[in-house]
């Protein structure tokens, strides 16, 4: 069991040389971020703008959540799909693997663009789809309207810093962090993120 993220960088087309270059050194850094937090994390690009990378499953959306607020920090949009499942086939690029997990990853981003959405969780079952269809909807609808602000605070809380950590990080007091964070609504995030972890075993699928 893995899970998959498949993303694409929002309106790259648009970008400058400059923000090009500047998108490369940002991805970069996100990818870093996410293997620091979880180690089994590889990722390699395709087309220049868009990405798939691999990593245990209770790892995935986490990770996928940390890649949007890393690069939203940064002034850079993506949309990203999560897979979960197994491979069938493992070879040494991810973009030629193949299995149940990049089955669902690479349509549900296909899906994403056409709904102009942030984010979706699919996996190989109708009844994991149908309740990670409502979750993802919820996270899409709370990233949509985050300010740069709140952001910080929950990159603080995805990377599992206690409040008063990510406060000295911001030069902020502790209750200017807690107030960000509810008025994001990282409790929900929270209860997804937990809720998420029962389902990366095969039982669950």
């Amino acid at each position: 069991m893995v899970a998959v993220l498949t993303g694409d960088i929002i309106r790259s087309s648009d970008l400058s040389p400059e923000k090009r270059e500047e998108l490369q050194v940002v991805l970069n850094q996100g990818f870093a971020e996410v293997t620091r937090l979880s180690p089994s994390f590889r990722a390699e690009q395709f087309r220049g703008d868009s990405f798939q990378g691999i990593l245990d499953p209770q790892e995935g959306l986490r990770a996928l959540l940390l890649l949007i607020n890393f690069l939203y920090l940064r002034q850079f949009g993506v949309r990203i799909a999560l897979g979960l499942g197994t491979v069938s086939y493992e070879s040494d690029s991810i973009l030629t693997s193949d299995g149940s997990a990049f089955q669902a990853s690479g349509p549900a981003l296909d899906d994403l663009k056409k709904k102009n959405q942030l984010l979706a969780i699919a996996g190989p079952s109708d009844s994991f789809n149908q309740e990670w269809r409502v979750h993802a909807l919820t996270l899409d609808y709370l990233l949509s309207r985050w300010t740069i602000p709140q952001a910080e605070a929950v990159l603080g809380a995805l990377q599992g810093y206690t409040q008063e950590e990510t406060a000295r990080q911001l030069g902020i007091r502790q209750p200017a962090v807690q107030q960000r964070l509810q008025a994001v609504g990282w409790p929900v995030m929270e209860a997804i993120l937990e809720r998420f972890v029962p389902f990366t075993h095969a039982t669950h699928l």
